[in-house]
């Protein structure tokens, strides 16, 4: 898997907008969105679980003991627990390891939420017992989030080091019980929007978007195979909300104080809401960017949902070791997750 972490995206919007990327349709399945049924989830077991994501600044503080050199911190679900938020910090310059044992044909999923913006980003190595490798597959790319069924049933370490100074960080496992290709996750705002998101999405940090007012969620979607071997380099959802009166009054307008330029596409009723559908495009020393944007205004809120996709120039790699990325597949995840939306 690989990302591409580009700091210039305000520059880039400057640039000339680029043509949207054309890309091949690819068989693949689409995201079912079922309730999860009662049961008794033949997983390891975890120290801290939330059944409703938090704001960062509301995530418990419950700490890991302290690694000993050599050794690592073992992840434990609750009785029936699928999935662990484990808060911790890293040093600068230094490494932490942690375990989890699970069973061949399970889904996991691993994700990091630094708890500020930092200069830093936090590198992952997911490592069977076996010594098998499942992220980075290649030794010089960076893993930041992986997701994909477990090989054997075994103990995995997931070793976390900083790519520069240390942070405090949240560390998301998720693993599925047997049979269960995804679980979900509930998000609720103070001002009435709810929605639900699968597993194969993750809170995150958000990035430079045309957003009028700053995300209270951010999600990054983190379906390993959709990355692999494309141009692929990041993906977030971003939800906003504000009551505050000169936003409402423009809420649906094009945002002409954002990264670039807006069109407008048209109305969309989604779960019963109706939106106003703009798109905006970028481009800028091999890098593209395209943002789906949803306004609406309900019970004098101004609610935006935007999809934000960040992919580079297929042409710049080596030729065979890169194809262009399955749009339609990631379309089909972020259209799920808003198809979930509800506002009261």
């Amino acid at each position: 898997m690989k990302k591409i972490i580009t700091f210039i995206f305000l520059l880039s919007f400057l640039a000339a907008c680029a043509a949207p990327v054309q890309t091949p349709v690819v068989e693949n399945t689409a995201l079912p969105f079922t309730p999860i049924p009662t049961f008794t989830a033949e997983v390891p077991t975890a120290t801290v679980i939330q059944s409703t994501l938090q704001q960062t600044a509301d995530l418990p503080t419950q700490t890991p003991p302290a690694v000993i050199s050599g050794q690592s911190n073992e992840i434990r679900f609750p009785a029936n627990g699928t999935y662990a938020d484990v808060v911790d910090s890293i040093a600068t310059g230094a490494s932490k390891t942690y375990s989890v044992n699970a069973m061949q044909g399970q889904m996991m999923s691993v994700s990091i939420l630094p708890q500020a913006d930092a200069a830093s980003t936090i590198s992952m190595q997911i490592k069977g017992a076996d010594g098998s490798v499942l992220c980075p597959k290649v030794a010089d790319e960076q893993c930041l989030f992986w997701r994909g069924m477990l090989p054997a049933s075994q103990d995995y370490f997931i070793t976390l080091t900083p790519d520069g100074e240390g942070l405090q960080f949240v560390l998301r496992v998720a693993i599925n019980p047997l049979g269960m290709g995804f679980q979900y996750f509930d998000f609720k705002s103070a001002t009435g929007l709810s929605l639900t998101y699968p597993d194969t999405f993750a809170p995150a940090l958000p990035v430079q978007g045309n957003y009028k007012t700053e995300p209270e969620l951010t999600l990054q979607l983190i379906e390993s195979e959709l990355y692999e071997k494309t141009n692929l380099s990041e993906v977030y959802l971003m939800v906003s909300s504000t009551a505050e009166a000169q936003t409402v009054a423009t809420c649906t307008e094009p945002n002409q104080n954002g990264g670039g330029p807006e069109y407008p596409v048209g109305d969309e009723v989604i779960n019963g809401l109706t939106f106003v559908h703009s798109t905006s495009e970028g481009a800028g020393a091999g890098n593209f960017y395209q943002q789906e944007i949803y306004r609406t205004v309900q019970n004098n809120v101004c609610h935006e949902v935007i999809y934000f996709i960040h992919s580079t120039n297929a042409s710049n790699y080596t030729p065979g070791t890169v194809t262009e990325f399955n749009r339609d597949a990631v379309m089909r995840n972020l259209q799920a997750v808003l198809s979930m939306i509800a506002i009261k």
